[in-house]
């Protein structure tokens, strides 16, 4: 696969945390290649690494050992908070379990936020909240507050906030993990439709998306599972 056709490739990438007088790896050795406008699953079981392999790939943590590339350009170069700050700010959009919404703001305010952050003047800002906000169906609700809404509701409004600045990359934790079972369908309808435009990666414990999905990647234990990625995917 030419690698125009991967926009996150890792590198024997790996990754441990300090734990009392000892050291926890997680991650060991990960070599893998996220195909452009692909929906990737990342699945495995609690502590396989899913969630600190998501941070690495958003540079909000560095890899002991390794290297990542974004488009072919190195995470290196984000050396420092600021430059990591706007990367994640222009590049990625970030949608977790738990929303992650302000409460002292209206959504619409929720939306606008990553906008303005990147420069865009508040009324310009709002055009573009309420037109993604009307996008989730969620046109009539501009002014609620994050808990005058549903479940289902705040997490439309976060996908809305995650699109705000036309990221190339989603990441999402667990998107579905605090919804019923039908609200979680519909969400994971409309990470389907992002897909068409955008690169996803979904942390998800739902084996019954590994057939929905266009690539899987499978952890155990901080490593890759040999052949978890269907035919096609971008392992390397």
């Amino acid at each position: 696969m030419m690698d125009s056709d991967i926009l996150i490739r890792l590198d024997r990438v790996n990754k441990g945390y300090a734990l009392g007088s000892g050291r926890l790896e997680v991650l060991h050795d990960i070599s893998y290649g996220f195909r452009r406008h692909a929906w990737s699953l990342l699945l495995g079981a609690s502590g396989s690494g899913k969630t600190t392999l998501l941070n690495l790939i958003g540079a909000l943590e560095a890899p002991d050992a390794g290297e990542l590339f974004f488009d072919n350009v190195s995470y290196r170069e984000l050396a420092g908070g600021k430059a990591a700050a706007r990367f994640r700010n222009r590049k990625i959009g970030f949608v977790f379990q738990n929303y992650q919404l302000l409460n002292e703001f209206s959504i619409a305010e929720n939306v606008m936020i990553p906008a303005m952050l990147a420069g865009l003047s508040r009324r310009a800002a709002r055009r573009k909240a309420e037109e993604l906000l009307s996008r989730m169906r969620l046109g009539d609700r501009l002014r609620h507050r994050p808990a005058e809404l549903s479940g289902g509701e705040q997490q439309r409004a976060a996908i809305a906030r995650a699109l705000v600045n036309d990221p190339e990359l989603i990441l999402a934790d667990e998107p579905t993990g605090n919804l019923d079972s039908a609200t979680g369908r519909l969400i994971l309808e409309e990470f389907r439709k992002l897909s068409c435009d955008h690169t996803l990666i979904m942390i998800t414990h739902n084996e019954a998306l590994a057939a929905e999905a266009d690539c899987v990647v499978r952890l155990a234990d901080g490593r890759l599972v040999p052949d978890g990625g269907r035919a096609g995917d971008g392992a390397q």
